[in-house]
């Protein structure tokens, strides 16, 4: 898909090479019924991965109606809506907060964090940060296309968000290895949800989250280790980190398993210049593309940290074999 020029005439700097543009004076709350705009929001959130605005106060009634939009105005599925979290928004009424009992509205909390997920990827625990890198909703047989995060409260240092190219990640390897990972699936689960029912007497969602297809009660989907992303026609590396940990690629030993996951995650981990690392302030928004992107939080911080995300399904995962890299891409629009 093309950009209109919509959003010609607007400030933007891009965070870095391959990812990321930043937006300095573009009010979300002013374009909720400007199909134009976020038409080419979405598409260049899909080529730059992930779009920074800054102090935003888009009540979430209408960042919920713009996050869905992003997919719809792409081509998304009309069965496909708003993601609900498999975790019940009635989980959240002590939090004290009206959108988190909201079913489309996840709230990020480190005080939810602490309490209902035994404060999942504290420092202290001495293992990799690096092993929650994902993109959001993957353990869905629709996963998402589009997340939209909007911080309302966060600590004076760390807590920070870094994004890593998944097009890139694609393209760090070689063409037989490129070859070799467009042949298999990966199987992606969360079954810490599972552990989190027993023990925190959790109520779950097992009708449908945004999709037909996501229903039940079992995290688990099976999806292509490289993908092409139906916006831009360029393929990224889909399957590595967090959620592909619990499940793995497919139709292998449990040593080339192993060595996959471990080679999958080593392009992202160890390629800083495919990285950028994001700094909140409250009221920033951050929207991105979780088929161009892998996204982790540096877990650094002491304090609250409090944000809302509200998350676009999308389409489910597919590998077109006649589509091209990114860089593959931008020659030929550089030359035209």
């Amino acid at each position: 898909m093309k950009a209109s020029g919509a959003l010609d005439g607007l400030q933007y700097q891009e965070v870095a090479p391959l990812l990321g543009r930043d937006f300095s004076d573009l009010q979300l709350s002013s374009i909720v019924s400007d199909d134009a705009t976020i038409r080419d929001l979405a598409i260049t959130a899909s080529e730059r991965g992930v779009l920074f605005f800054h102090n935003q106060h888009i009540p979430m009634s209408d960042f919920k109606i713009l996050v869905q939009k992003l997919g719809d105005l792409t081509g998304k599925p009309a069965t496909s809506k708003l993601h609900k979290h498999e975790f019940a928004s009635e989980n959240n009424a002590h939090l004290g907060i009206p959108e988190s009992m909201d079913p489309e509205v996840y709230t990020v909390s480190s005080v939810y964090n602490e309490k209902l997920f035994d404060n999942f990827l504290d420092s202290s625990d001495k293992k990799f940060a690096s092993r929650s890198w994902h993109a959001d909703e993957s353990f869905e047989h629709v996963p998402a296309d589009y997340t939209g995060f909007k911080m309302i409260k966060c600590p004076k240092t760390g807590g920070d968000t870094v994004w890593a190219s998944a097009y890139a990640a694609y393209e760090r390897m070689s063409e037989p290895w490129q070859r070799f990972a467009e042949g298999l699936t990966a199987s992606h689960g969360d079954p810490t949800c599972a552990d989190l029912l027993t023990k925190k007497s959790l109520k779950y969602r097992a009708e449908e989250r945004g999709s037909p297809e996501n229903v039940g009660t079992e995290l688990k989907a099976v999806h292509p280790v490289v993908q092409t992303n139906p916006v831009t026609g360029w393929k990224s590396l889909y399957g590595l980190g967090y959620q592909i940990a619990f499940g793995g690629i497919n139709g292998v030993t449990d040593y080339e398993n192993q060595i996959m996951q471990a080679y999958f995650l080593r392009l992202i981990a160890d390629n800083h210049d495919l990285q950028i690392r994001h700094k909140w302030k409250p009221y920033d928004v951050a929207i991105w593309d979780n088929r161009s992107v892998f996204h982790n939080i540096t877990n650094d911080f002491i304090g609250e940290r409090l944000a809302l995300r509200a998350v676009s399904i999308g389409n489910k995962p597919y590998l077109d074999p006649n589509s091209t890299t990114r860089s593959a891409a931008l020659r030929i629009r550089n030359s035209d």
